[in-house]
């Protein structure tokens, strides 16, 4: 089922919200306004195994040591 990301144009609240339809018009938790813009989200999903390994010096996007660490591009 998709999830996304919207910001409200009113107050700035970022809510996630379970969108079933086209049709379907969120509004914001927080004002109730329907000035809502859709956010681009990173995909998120779960393998049992890697789907790669790190390079040996632990940089996978340019910068040293960040794979894994929170935020980082290839963090678990």
């Amino acid at each position: 089922m998709p999830i996304y990301e919207y910001r409200c144009e009113n107050c700035g609240e970022v809510t996630e919200f379970l969108v079933l339809g086209k049709d379907e018009k969120p509004a914001c938790n927080a004002c109730g306004s329907e000035a809502l813009v859709k956010l681009m989200s990173a995909h998120n999903t779960s393998t049992s195994s890697p789907a790669f390994s790190a390079p040996a010096n632990g940089s996978c996007c340019g910068s040293p040591n960040s794979c894994g660490s929170p935020g980082s591009c290839c963090g678990n």
